[in-house]
C-alpha cells in the first residue's frame, strides 16, 4: 500500500446538530482508503466540540483541495483513488451514517488540538466518506477554523 496526506484549513462551521466543518471523501467506484490519522489543530480561540463520522454523499463543499503526487510519503506515485479533501461551509451537507465513531471538547486556545492516530486503520469504501461534524447543537459548541488533515493508505 501506498501512503498519502492531504491538509487545509476549514473556516468552521456554527452550532447546528451534525453540520460538516470537513471530510476525506472517496470518489473511486472499486477501492477503499484507509485512514491512518486526523490532525484537528484550532486557529482561533475559542471552545469546540467534534465528532468524526461516516458520510455516504459528498455534500457540496465550499473549498477543495486536490491530493497530488506530492502528497505520496515517498513523491512516487499518484493516488488511484483521487481522494477529495472537502472543506465547509458547505452549501449541501454530506449526509451522515450512522451515530458517530469517535468525540472530543477542545479547549478555547489557538493551536489546541488532537492527533487521532488508528492502530488499525478506518476503511473509507468507494463512493463514501470520513468527516468530521458538530455533535450536539448549543451555545460555544460550533467548530472553529482549524488547521485538519487526514493520512490514509491505499
Amino acid at each position: 500500500m501506498a501512503r498519502y496526506a492531504v491538509a487545509g484549513r476549514t473556516p468552521g462551521v456554527t452550532n447546528t446538530l451534525d453540520l460538516v466543518a470537513y471530510q476525506l471523501w472517496n470518489p473511486h467506484a472499486s477501492i477503499s482508503l484507509f485512514v491512518r490519522e486526523i490532525h484537528h489543530f484550532k486557529s482561533a480561540a475559542t471552545a469546540d466540540n467534534l465528532k468524526i463520522v461516516r458520510t455516504t454523499t459528498s455534500g457540496t463543499p465550499g473549498s477543495t483541495v486536490t491530493p497530488l503526487i506530492n502528497n505520496h510519503f515517498g513523491k512516487r506515485y499518484a493516488h488511484i483513488s483521487v481522494a477529495l479533501l472537502y472543506l465547509a461551509v458547505f452549501s449541501v451537507q454530506p449526509t451522515l451514517a450512522g451515530p458517530e465513531m469517535f468525540r472530543i471538547a477542545l479547549p478555547a486556545a489557538i493551536g489546541a488540538g488532537i492527533i487521532w492516530v488508528f492502530p488499525e486503520p478506518i476503511e473509507i469504501p468507494a463512493g463514501t466518506g470520513l468527516g468530521v461534524a458538530v455533535p450536539e447543537a448549543g451555545t460555544e459548541l460550533a467548530i472553529t477554523a482549524a488547521d485538519v488533515s487526514f493520512v490514509w493508505d491505499e
